[in-house]
């Protein structure tokens, strides 16, 4: 049996469903749902009582952390556990020491998880947002990165792989420039994270917030920042509570603290415990039984596999570079609009996404689809192109 296969076998919902739709929500592995439903269920007979089910709480968070280590290559201490990509990018931009008149740099390709809560840094502190065309080639946006600088510009915003084109935007250069320039870097990981092999230690990226839930896998309410070491004391905190301190009595009523040492100095709370322990088995579920080097290269090149099919149908266009993508395409099929094959791939139940303010469609392949998803998405736009 391949190896997809085997892995398919995990994911009752690929029985009935081409799931297509990864960058919005990764299907959830069975042991993934066993363990979050035996873990309600303790709660529901057991309650939430003794030592019991603190320490497990605090064991599934440190066993996330060490997950993600492994996953990006750099210590576990590194991470700031978060329930949402916008979570850790609120943390990013309010840590940031920012006054009025400081500018902030993004891209017109961003996700409103991170346009928002930039909007919110010009509503709130009087910052101001320039906007540089995240669509342009490499060099080209280094150019244009460089020459938007003004004295005032302290942080670069952008994504890893852009939600809107899912073309991959070029972070080592872009890293390389905005460090040259004294800038911090904000990454929004929501389409990278998962998708590709990432060392955000060899990359020098400052702060890179992610999702659990699409590429990982994980449930929903899941997620976390990256936080680079040499920018731990510089970064602000921002909502403190019991899970910041360095222990349980390290605080006075009269203001004073002492933080963590590691970047859960960040962190406010300490969620749900089926949520962490469910995240923990997707994620050593794509480690040791799916294989890192596995995920990586199938998504990349199933994702390969449905750009060639597509541009042999008459009246494709491709909105992602062949050579700057990660697990998105993004495409449109002339004379019919999105909404269109949208509906009919779900007549068909294809999962895919629209991108409606832009006129794509939005394909994600992870590495349980196969071939065969890919072809019977093809089929449906041949249909539709011949209909």
């Amino acid at each position: 049996m391949a190896h997809v296969d085997n892995l398919r076998r995990h994911f009752p919902v690929l029985r009935r469903v081409v799931y297509l739709n990864t960058g919005r929500a990764g299907a959830l592995p069975d042991e993934t749902v066993q363990a979050i439903s035996e873990a309600l269920a303790a709660q529901l007979h057991e309650g939430r009582r003794g030592d019991s089910y603190w320490q497990t709480l605090t064991q599934m968070r440190e066993l996330v952390r060490d997950e993600l280590a492994h996953l990006f290559h750099v210590p576990e201490t590194a991470f700031v556990l978060t329930n949402s990509t916008t979570e850790g990018i609120h943390l990013a931009l309010w840590g940031i020491p920012l006054e009025p008149g400081d500018e902030i740099l993004t891209t017109n390709v961003e996700h409103p998880e991170v346009g928002l809560p930039v909007a919110t840094q010009r509503q709130r502190r009087g910052v101001r947002i320039r906007v540089l065309d995240g669509a342009l080639p490499k060099d080209e946006l280094c150019r244009q990165l460089e020459q938007r600088l003004t004295p005032r510009t302290r942080v670069l915003v952008c994504s890893h792989v852009s939600y809107a084109t899912g073309h991959r935007l070029p972070l080592e250069a872009l890293v390389e420039v905005a460090h040259r320039y004294g800038l911090w870097v904000v990454v929004d990981g929501s389409q990278g994270a998962g998708a590709e092999p990432l060392d955000l230690g060899s990359l020098g990226v400052d702060l890179y917030a992610f999702p659990g839930h699409r590429w990982l896998c994980g449930p929903q309410g899941t997620g976390a920042l990256y936080v680079r070491a040499d920018r731990l004391e510089e970064l602000e905190a921002t909502l403190l509570g019991p899970a910041a301190v360095r222990e349980p009595a390290a605080w006075t009523p009269d203001g004073h603290y002492l933080p963590a040492a590691s970047a859960r100095r960040f962190e406010h709370t300490e969620g749900e415990v089926s949520a962490w322990l469910g995240w923990w088995h997707s994620l050593r579920f794509l480690r040791v039984t799916a294989g890192w080097e596995y995920v990586f290269s199938r998504t990349h090149g199933l994702s390969g596999m449905l750009m060639d099919k597509l541009l042999d149908l008459p009246g494709v266009t491709l909105a992602t570079p062949r050579d700057q993508r990660a697990g998105l395409v993004h495409f449109a099929l002339e004379g019919v609009g999105p909404d269109v094959i949208l509906r009919e791939a779900r007549l068909r139940d294809i999962d895919i996404q629209t991108i409606p303010e832009r006129g794509l469609v939005r394909v994600s392949t992870a590495f349980y689809n196969t071939e065969d998803d890919i072809l019977r998405l093809v089929q449906a736009l041949s249909d539709l192109r011949r209909g």
